[in-house]
């Protein structure tokens, strides 16, 4: 069960998988408790000047937000959010796990990039992998816990209201940003094949283990929306809607006004995408064509419908021809009737199931 008091670490000290003491000042510290006793299993070495696993991130307030806010938000999807509807299911557990991404076909592609966290294209998803002081009891208590305390003041809470107003998205906790991000990791580690594909695509540490992993990871499973982060009121995403929604409603925060995440490199590989297209449309055009000349070209009277002379194989071959022509036709148009017809109709019944579904905004999940 996960801790419900929203000033507190989510999981208790004994389930932390990370146990490095933390040399962080006293007037960051959320928990009464000493440092030294939210980590009573770690009695070797020196308390860490740094966030665990990042040398280069001092434990300064400043820099441990800045660290946090380019590792986990996800500004562009929190612009997008009222609009998501359009792209995905509005489900936080719509979240394959990973033995269940490998049946579907897909890589398991480790991204640093938070806005690609749970984000799929054709066969690979991008998964960012979990930075170690998430694992970390002393940084929960210390920082994160200390973010959603102040996102409850009642002046965080009005400005959050103003800016819902004018239309932008307020800032949410580092508290939930965190939880929801967690959150997600026990949909998609959730059996031992899991596990083992996150080690060997080092999505998880190396030196953790599977009843450790079941025993923290746990606390998070059992979250609910209004308790994570707007991000992950939503599962995985299909990065070609994504694309379109950045084209549509040309959100704050883009990168390009073209791409959510621009999926090719090199030019090449936009004209191999577009090659099979084209050439379909190409042929289908010529055949149609084709078959309206021949039509025109044999005049009605040469057709010989219900009436015999004496070049009757000249006739019938005008017949076939006509005939086949007509079917071609015929034929053309049905394809081209369902390629447009059954994409639309699928796309139509996805938007109306995901209008009935759309949810509202809470200001608990704020």
């Amino acid at each position: 069960m996960s801790n419900s008091n929203p000033h507190d670490a989510p999981f208790p000290v004994e389930d932390a998988l990370c146990t490095q003491r933390l040399d962080t000042p006293n007037s960051y510290c959320a928990d009464p408790r000493p440092s030294s006793a939210s980590s009573p299993t770690n009695i070797d070495g020196e308390p860490l000047s740094y966030v665990p696993g990042e040398p280069r991130v001092k434990l300064a307030s400043t820099d441990v937000q800045a660290f946090l806010a380019r590792e986990l938000h996800t500004p562009l999807l929190d612009n997008l959010y009222r609009r998501l509807w359009l792209v995905g299911r509005r489900d936080g557990g719509n979240i394959d796990s990973l033995h269940r991404q490998k049946n579907k076909g897909r890589h398991i592609v480790p991204t640093e990039d938070p806005k690609l966290h749970l984000v799929w294209h054709h066969d690979k998803i991008y998964i960012k992998p979990i930075p170690l002081c998430l694992l970390n009891h002393t940084f929960w208590t210390d920082y994160l816990c200390r973010s959603s305390t102040k996102q409850k003041t009642p002046q965080s809470k009005l400005s959050s209201l103003a800016e819902e107003e004018r239309g932008g998205v307020a800032q949410q906790s580092d508290y939930i940003v965190a939880t929801g991000f967690l959150r997600s990791y026990a949909y998609l580690v959730s059996h031992y094949s899991d596990f083992q594909i996150a080690r060997e695509t080092h999505l998880l540490p190396d030196d953790i283990d599977w009843i450790k992993w079941s025993m923290f990871i746990a606390h998070f499973g059992t979250m609910e929306d209004h308790q994570v982060a707007r991000r992950y009121h939503y599962g995985q995403l299909r990065l070609s809607r994504l694309n379109w929604a950045v084209r549509i409603f040309q959100p704050q925060g883009k990168s390009t006004s073209w791409f959510y995440e621009i999926p090719y490199w090199n030019t090449y590989s936009y004209l191999q995408q577009a090659i099979a297209p084209l050439a379909f449309a190409f042929a289908s055009i010529s055949i149609v064509l084709s078959s309206m000349q021949v039509i025109l070209s044999v005049p009605a009277d040469g057709l010989g419908f219900g009436q015999l002379d004496e070049d009757f194989s000249l006739q019938a071959i005008r017949r076939a021809f006509w005939v086949f022509s007509v079917i071609v036709l015929l034929l053309s148009g049905a394809v081209w009737t369902l390629m447009l017809v059954i994409p639309l109709s699928v796309l139509v019944w996805q938007l109306l199931w995901g209008f009935r579904h759309r949810g509202s905004v809470t200001m608990s999940s704020l």
